[in-house]
């Protein structure tokens, strides 16, 4: 059980325990500037069902922790929807409030820090200022991966979610519910279409689609927890992988800046060594570009989701 008395070996990420110390200080951003509303375009479950548009996005929810009190709020640039569970102090500050209205009264300090870093509570212009902000990141991406092969994406994930990846994989990994070794890697815990993994692979289809520039759909997502000695030699993917994420989601020792262990591409130019923060996602076609990781240092550990996806229409096995 987490301090708080959830279980952990269930995925959640709890308001009431924010910030949380996994989630890396640089990912918090400074101060919102008021006034803030609670956010239009998220749901409160005490509110009943989830509405049409947002049902329609909750794939592979049935693997996270399903408390009664949650709020899930959808990003109005990528169509992804996070869901926050809300414990018995958060209840309070959230029970009388009504999307797209403003606060009813003052909450304490913290409360509103956390949520408007949860994007519970936003500028009135929050979408629009998202939807630009998408659109901006995207047309670099779009051109540097349709030149490239490849892309570096930061922050695919909320910062509060990054946090509460790394203890739900940092637990089951200690546990010992991933195997150890596969075909590739002798020295890292595995997990083919682990439940939670789905689910972040389902809510990133639409970013992936917007830098392909293409219409996507998931198809298989791995787990990779690397032991120190870890080496991953060249190779290039199979068909279910046209479109890749490396997304580092853990390290140890606690990363200062970058994670130490780049994952390299030998791209049209030579090779190229992407060094990746907390949260960064590496998108690349992994079919076509050969990729590696030299000997992971002694004493380190290094944790990534590969998602992979294939073009709408595929006719091949997803698995």
């Amino acid at each position: 059980m987490t301090p708080f008395g959830y279980p952990s070996e269930h995925y959640h990420c709890l308001l009431d325990e924010q910030p949380y110390y996994l989630v890396p200080l640089r990912l918090y951003g400074g101060d919102r500037p008021g006034p803030l509303i609670v956010n239009p375009d998220c749901w409160f479950s005490w509110h009943g069902p989830p509405p049409p548009d947002k049902a329609s996005r909750l794939a592979g929810s049935e693997y996270l922790y399903q408390g009664e009190w949650q709020v899930w709020v959808a990003d109005p640039a990528t169509g992804a929807v996070w869901p926050f569970v809300v414990g018995n102090e958060y209840a309070g500050y959230l029970g009388e409030l009504v999307p797209g209205q403003p606060l009813p009264y003052a909450l304490p300090a913290h409360a509103e820090w956390v949520l408007s870093r949860a994007n519970i509570l936003v500028e009135p212009r929050y979408a629009q200022h998202r939807r630009n902000e998408w659109q901006n990141a995207v047309f670099a991406a779009a051109e540097q991966f349709a030149t490239r092969g490849y892309a570096v994406l930061p922050d695919l994930i909320p910062p509060f979610h990054l946090g509460a990846l790394r203890r739900y994989y940092r637990y089951h990994t200690r546990i010992g519910s991933y195997p150890l070794g596969d075909d590739q890697v002798a020295r890292r815990h595995v997990a083919h279409n682990e439940g939670v993994a789905q689910f972040f692979h389902a809510q990133l289809a639409g970013a992936v689609g917007d830098v392909t520039r293409a219409v996507v759909e998931p198809s298989y997502v791995y787990l990779a927890a690397y032991e120190s000695g870890s080496v991953l030699e060249s190779h290039t993917d199979r068909e279910q992988c046209e479109y890749s994420i490396t997304m580092c989601i853990d390290a140890s020792p606690e990363p200062e800046a970058q994670s130490v262990w780049p994952i390299r591409l030998d791209v049209a130019d030579g090779s190229l060594a992407v060094w990746q923060y907390l949260g960064d996602s590496l998108l690349y076609r992994g079919r076509y570009l050969p990729h590696y990781r030299d000997m992971l240092p002694d004493g380190h550990t290094s944790t990534s989701l590969l998602l992979h996806y294939v073009d709408e229409g595929f006719d091949g096995s997803l698995a």
